[in-house]
């Protein structure tokens, strides 16, 4: 209910879409929750003397910086292109979702020394009944935070928010963990306070490791989203006058600035008033389809000579007999030159000496066809 509340709030799904109404609504609303979460657990604190429920405080209160982080990173991040940054600033967002993984990940490395300080100086823990009730309405709370955060973030495709997600997620183990210690204080008399403590420490650092890693892996650049490049050569090979697609190069410059590029192959004959408008409609409709800004580069194929034929032959072969070869392009042959891009499984070709590998082979079967007629240059490309 929720969750289409906020949707709907910014016009989600419509031409008048504000993703960034839906991200600040959001984060209000999480700080909002944390902040009564943190003030909560502190006073339990107060009362119990827990040190485990006061991490799990501090941990709400980490929470609660996250949600101002991210709402400055999304307001940051939607500032409009300027000359210095000619692509946005949409990366600032995974900056703002590294901040708050390593606020994640430093509020663990603090608290392992307070828990391992309760170890070596355990102290009564005073709890009652409302006490259990408090963090268990907290546990509840915090697996509705998650699967809120998981819906927006999927929705807007944000990565902050679905740090919060997952940080929200731990959180439910770590108040779990606080609970399970002050039952088995009761049912046992043993003070396992600081053991608690150290579980939720380690955790926290272990959520925060897990943030860093995906929000690298964001900024570092990451492979397009499962199916893209296919849908794109679907797209593009729709229309029957395409011959092949290649050198697809997917560059995210933040979630809404996405930048596509690949060459498709032509008939030689084709004119170039057709081509173009063709360009035109394939570029139009991936843009439209996959919220995406597309540019297209013409290959023009074909018109073959005698000895490229030739080359094509050999390769056809070659491709047939070796599984980690799949697909051939730009062939040119002139001035006692062959040029020709050999597309290989990247999945499988992985190594540099994988990829030289590849090209020793592609120049043998052209030199047992033409001996050393011929300069080879032999571009290996991967595909994933």
């Amino acid at each position: 209910m929720l969750v289409k509340k906020v949707l709907k709030m910014g016009k989600f799904g419509t031409k008048r879409e504000d993703r960034l109404e839906i991200s600040v609504i959001t984060s209000v609303l999480g700080l909002a929750s944390n902040i009564v979460l943190a003030v909560v657990k502190i006073a339990l604190f107060v009362f119990t003397g827990s040190v485990s429920i006061l991490a799990d405080a501090i941990n709400n209160a980490t929470d609660s910086l996250s949600s101002i982080v991210t709402l400055v990173g999304v307001k940051l991040s939607a500032m409009p292109a300027d000359k210095e940054h000619p692509y946005g600033h949409g990366r600032i967002e995974y900056i703002s979702a590294l901040i708050v993984a390593i606020l994640v990940f430093y509020a663990g490395v603090e608290f392992i020394q307070t828990s391992f300080d309760r170890i070596i100086h355990p102290r009564v823990v005073e709890f009652n009944m409302y006490s259990i009730l408090i963090m268990v309405l907290s546990m509840a709370v915090k697996l509705y935070m998650a699967h809120f955060y998981k819906e927006i973030s999927n929705s807007i495709d944000s990565t902050p928010i679905k740090a919060q997600s997952k940080d929200s997620m731990a959180d439910v183990f770590v108040t779990g963990v606080v609970v399970f210690s002050i039952i088995v204080n009761k049912l046992t008399g043993k003070m396992v306070d600081g053991y608690a403590g150290l579980i939720i420490s380690l955790f926290i650092l272990y959520s925060g490791y897990d943030l860093i890693r995906d929000t690298l892996s964001d900024l570092i650049g990451e492979a397009p989203a499962k199916g893209m490049l296919k849908e794109i050569q679907s797209i593009a090979l729709e229309d029957k006058r395409i011959l092949g697609v290649h050198d697809i190069i997917v560059s995210k410059y933040g979630p809404q600035r996405v930048y596509v590029s690949f060459h498709v192959e032509i008939p030689f004959n084709m004119s170039l008033v057709e081509a173009h408008s063709m360009i035109d409609k394939i570029e139009t409709e991936i843009e439209e389809k996959l919220n995406c800004i597309v540019s297209i580069h013409v290959d023009p194929v074909g018109m073959y000579s005698e000895t490229e034929k030739k080359i094509v032959e050999v390769l056809d072969t070659l491709i047939k007999e070796n599984s980690d070869v799949l697909s051939f392009h730009d062939l040119l042959c002139e001035d006692n030159a062959v040029r020709v891009e050999v597309v290989v499984d990247g999945n499988t070709v992985k190594r540099h000496e994988d990829r030289e590998r590849i090209r020793e082979l592609v120049k043998s079967r052209l030199q047992g066809e033409f001996g050393d007629s011929y300069y080879y240059n032999i571009i290996i490309d991967r595909y994933f």
